[in-house]
């Protein structure tokens, strides 16, 4: 399965599959104490691409400074310290356990995040390429037949990683300038 979001910056993006159809959305509300990202999964309209048939809202995530962020999710609280922690040396990696009882590992790369089960790659971020000397493509989450059972965590969880990877190499408040794009209904 292939996701691409659009723009790049994953607190404020449209996520469409193969299709053209909107599955995922987010959009951040910017404040200086908190800022909220709500991510919203649609059921697209299967008779007009880029339209949807509903929406609901998936999670939320309660980005914080000093203290753990608060993953809104299925009716609970997660505390990101226990439910997504840091592994590693550098921190580059982040696990969590999946519905099926599994460890999933997210590898934090310069760029991209990579989803491992044990030894095998089950979901891969793929950056934008504009694509000098081949074709270029949208940036794209592909995620694979093992984890598409759980294809929401997965997607949860991987706009998590990939902000704080991209938090790295980014001042703060570069999503602000990236409005999303709502879904049309």
């Amino acid at each position: 399965m292939k996701l691409t979001f659009k723009p790049p910056h994953v607190r404020n993006m449209v996520m469409t599959n193969e299709q053209g159809h909107v599955l995922y959305s987010t959009s951040t509300s910017f404040s200086f104490d908190t800022r909220v990202t709500v991510v919203k999964k649609h059921v697209p309209n299967e008779f007009n691409i880029g339209k949807v048939e509903s929406s609901e809202i998936l999670a939320e995530i309660e980005w914080h400074t000093f203290a753990s962020s608060v993953i809104k999710y299925n009716g609970m609280n997660l505390v990101t310290s226990q439910f997504i922690p840091t592994k590693g040396i550098l921190g580059r990696r982040r696990v969590f356990r999946g519905p099926d009882g599994l460890l999933y590992k997210w590898k934090i790369g310069p760029r991209e995040c990579i989803l491992m089960l044990g030894d095998t790659e089950v979901a891969r971020h793929h950056p934008v390429d504009i694509g000098f000397n081949r074709p270029g493509h949208e940036a794209y989450l592909e995620v694979f037949s093992p984890v598409e059972h759980m294809v929401d965590l997965v997607v949860l969880t991987f706009i998590y990683v990939e902000k704080l990877r991209r938090g790295t190499q980014e001042s703060p408040g570069t999503d602000r300038m990236h409005a999303p794009i709502e879904p049309a209904n």
